[in-house]
C-alpha cells in the first residue's frame, strides 16, 4: 500500500471510530446529554482531532450513515457484474450491514432533537452523491442515467424509513413473518427497476 493509500486509510479510520463513537453516546443519553470532549475520549482522540473531522457532535452523529456507505461501497461486489446487479448486490450488502438501522435511529434522534434535522437531511444527500459517483464510474461519465438510477434505487429506501413500507430488519428476526425482509425488499426494488413500471 501506497504510503497515500495508507494515509487514507488512518483517516477515513479516524472519521469512523469519531463518528461511531457520537452515534453510540447519542444513542444512550440523548444529543443534548454529551459534549465533543467525551466523543473524543471515547474514540480515543483528542477534541483538536475531533474538530479537524466535523463541526460539532450533531455532524458527527450523523456522519456514522455515511461512513457505514463507503464501507459498503469499499467491500462492493465484482465490478464485471451488469450496473443493475451490481448496484443491487451494494444495497443489499449495505442495508443488511445495518445502513437502514442506523437511518430508522437517526430519524428517531432528529425527531427528539430538531436541530439534528438539516444535518440528517444533508447525510441523505451525502448518500445519494456517494452512490451516484460509484455508478458515474462504471457508467463513463452519464450524468442523467446515473442520477435517475441511484434517485430511483435509493429513493425507495424513504418508503421503508416513513414506515409506509414494512420490513423485518436482520436483527429483528422475531417478526411475525407479515413483513418483507430487507433482502426482498431490495430485490423487488430492483425487478421493478429492470421491469419498468
Amino acid at each position: 500500500m501506497t504510503e497515500v493509500g495508507l494515509r487514507e486509510t488512518k483517516r477515513r479510520a479516524t472519521a469512523r471510530a469519531l463518528a461511531q463513537a457520537a452515534f453510540d453516546l447519542a444513542q444512550e443519553h440523548g444529543v443534548d446529554g454529551f459534549t465533543i470532549d467525551e466523543i473524543a475520549a471515547r474514540a480515543g482522540y483528542s477534541r483538536r482531532t475531533f474538530a479537524n473531522y466535523y463541526a460539532g457532535k450533531e455532524e458527527a452523529i450523523v456522519a456514522v450513515a455515511i461512513e457505514r456507505v463507503r464501507h459498503g461501497l469499499d467491500t462492493a461486489p465484482d465490478e464485471d457484474l451488469p450496473l443493475l446487479d451490481w448496484l443491487q448486490a451494494v444495497a443489499r450488502q449495505q442495508l443488511n450491514d445495518g445502513l437502514l438501522m442506523v437511518l430508522g435511529d437517526l430519524q428517531v434522534l432528529a425527531e427528539q432533537h430538531p436541530p439534528l434535522r438539516p444535518h440528517l437531511l444533508e447525510v441523505q444527500r451525502c448518500i445519494r452523491e456517494t452512490a451516484r459517483e460509484a455508478v458515474l464510474s462504471r457508467i463513463d461519465g452519464d450524468q442523467i442515467h446515473a442520477h435517475l438510477l441511484v434517485g430511483a434505487a435509493y429513493g425507495a429506501l424513504t418508503c421503508v424509513l416513513d414506515g409506509q413500507i414494512p420490513v423485518r430488519l436482520p436483527a429483528k428476526a422475531d417478526g411475525n413473518g407479515s413483513e418483507m425482509t430487507i433482502t426482498d425488499f431490495v430485490d423487488l426494488t430492483f425487478t421493478y427497476l429492470r421491469q419498468g413500471f
